[in-house]
């Protein structure tokens, strides 16, 4: 595996990390008895994201990193209606399919 596909792993390892961390803070303010639990989760949730994208900076240049991550909106908005139920409207929806299809553009000519 090139080191260059191993950093948008990364990446794409990150992204999915943030959302969860996102939805652990979500559900901390839903469910206030557990509420330090679901912190403590999110905050862990973001060592371990900071940890995996400085792996992540060392395969591949920040100008196609940074933008990478922007897949995290799309993992968070995917996981919020699949763990939460938020809904996903057309507009959402076309946002979702915007960002994929720009990273995708990153990625292919990165």
């Amino acid at each position: 595996m090139s080191t260059t596909l191993l950093g948008m792993l990364l990446v794409l390892v990150c992204a999915g990390v943030e959302a969860l961390a996102q939805i652990c803070l979500k559900l901390s303010t839903q469910q206030p008895r557990r509420r330090p639990p679901w912190i403590a989760g999110g905050v862990a949730l973001f060592a371990v994201e900071a940890v995996l994208y400085t792996a992540a900076l060392q395969r591949l240049d920040v100008s196609i990193a940074y933008p990478l991550g922007a897949l995290s909106f799309v993992a968070a908005a995917l996981g919020s209606a699949w763990l939460l139920g938020e809904s996903l409207p057309l507009a959402r929806w076309l946002g979702i399919m915007s960002i994929v299809a720009g990273c995708a553009l990153l990625a292919s000519r990165g």
